[in-house]
């Protein structure tokens, strides 16, 4: 039986399913949408970006609660939610369940704008292979990684990636200090005054969520969280469950440290850098703001700052990064999509069903995202649509979290602060709602 950690550094060897979903989040988030919020808005929703990426690891700590406590998956938590059910084959699962299954279009439509992102990269490299050419490579090799693969050599995959990104970043955030784009104090109390031009709607949407964790990657969290191992042996013992919940909230603060380490210096780039740029504002200003050339466009946060040669560090940098988040994702969704259709009853589970689904999804999911690039060939509108419907269903996750953890037995419940700071969550998100809403009202 492999006994719980005690400590905090025997927590600290037991981290992993941060790894994969910081992989994931740290990607389409930090490099693409993050900067560009930058270059939009300058400083001033700097708020809106440090809510986007810390107002939400509570909600995915306390799902995952409820999934190390009974062993049950995501999609099986969920289907007891109250409300609509439907009964199919013996399984009965909530409206919930079928609102998240839906939002497999959209995200799936996001994993095509990735590809199309890290075809850009790589064009870029290679010129001699075609965009195109470079969407059926990644997608394949997704497949090929993740079809022979396994939890922990993609573990180890983005774990390289994670650390070589968050670097890199550390170092262009301190170049950036040593030239004329050097973000000052002023700038960033600036970015504190919780103003939102509502013009940049679709833009800061898209952002918050793709930043920090969305709703899928709280769904794919709990999946790794399983997989991991976190309590597969404590049985009843509850001070043993415990341990394994302080286990998994350590592993979630990995989380936040490196999503804020991988996301911060980007906008400051974008804000410090891109925001001065006329050709760029003029375009995130106006129509053609869908049409952005996603890859040459955030270059130059490199090349302005550290000088032409930085280009290509950007774009090397770009290309793996992007690759990480598009193979990460893709994982996710085959651990999801499989509970989706087991636990909805679409598919009829016995011995190895969920591993023959895995493998299946594992060449569906890449050929799917091809697909999307091929019918709409803008990675940036492919992923502010799935950025979109990520930062509609938060509020439902949320909702489903609180009604999760009052399920618990009292003594593995969490403490009622953290139940106000849930509550406060949602309260939050909902008003946001309201005043984003109001925003686009006052504008007729």
């Amino acid at each position: 039986m492999q006994e719980a950690p005690k400590t905090f550094f025997e927590r600290l060897k037991f981290i992993g399913p941060s790894v994969v979903v910081t992989g994931s989040v740290v990607g389409s988030g930090s490099i693409v949408m993050t900067p560009l919020l930058g270059a939009a808005a300058g400083f001033m929703l700097l708020w809106w970006l440090l809510l986007s990426m810390w107002s939400k690891p509570i909600i995915q700590a306390e799902i995952a609660r409820y999934v190390v406590v009974t062993k049950k998956t995501f999609l099986e938590a969920f289907a007891d939610m109250p409300g609509f059910k439907t009964s199919i084959q013996g399984k009965t699962t909530s409206w919930l369940v079928w609102f998240m299954f839906i939002g497999v279009i959209p995200s799936i439509a996001g994993m095509g704008g990735l590809a199309g992102a890290v075809a850009e990269a790589g064009n870029t490299m290679f010129p001699f292979l075609t965009v195109e050419i470079w969407v059926v490579i990644s997608c394949l090799i997704t497949w090929i990684l993740l079809y022979f693969g396994s939890y922990k050599s993609l573990e180890k995959t983005l774990l390289v990636m994670v650390l070589f990104f968050s670097f890199m970043t550390m170092i262009i955030a301190i170049a950036m200090q040593s030239t004329d784009y050097q973000v000052s104090a002023e700038q960033v109390s600036s970015g504190l005054t919780f103003s939102f031009p509502s013009g940049y709607l679709p833009l800061a949407l898209a952002v918050f969520g793709f930043t920090g964790i969305s709703y899928g990657e709280i769904m794919a969290y709990t999946y790794w969280c399983l997989e991991k191992g976190y309590a597969e042996n404590s049985g009843n013992n509850v001070e043993e469950t415990k341990h394994w919940i302080k286990t998994m909230q350590t592993d979630v603060w990995v989380t936040v440290f490196f999503i804020t380490l991988g996301t911060l210096p980007f906008f400051f780039l974008g804000a410090g850098v891109l925001y001065n740029i006329p050709e760029l504002q003029q375009s995130l200003a106006t129509s053609s703001f869908w049409d952005i050339d996603v890859i040459s466009s955030l270059q130059n946060m490199f090349s302005l700052v550290l000088g032409g040669w930085a280009k290509w560090l950007f774009i090397i940098l770009a290309f793996f990064v992007l690759f990480s988040t598009l193979l990460s994702g893709t994982a996710a969704f085959t651990r999801t999509i499989s509970d989706y259709l087991i636990s909805m009853g679409l598919v009829k589970e016995q011995a190895n069903t969920r591993k023959k689904l895995i493998k299946l999804i594992a060449f569906l999911i890449p050929f799917l995202s091809g697909l999307f690039y091929f019918v709409l060939p803008n990675p940036f509108t492919l992923l502010l649509i799935a950025g979109i419907w990520a930062a509609m269903g938060l509020p439902i996750v949320n909702i489903g979290a609180l009604y999760l953890v009052n399920k618990l037995e009292p003594e593995l419940q969490p403490k009622v602060t953290t139940k106000l700071i849930l509550w406060g969550s949602l309260v939050l998100q909902l008003s946001m709602a309201v005043l984003i809403i109001d925003d686009i009202l006052l504008a007729f």
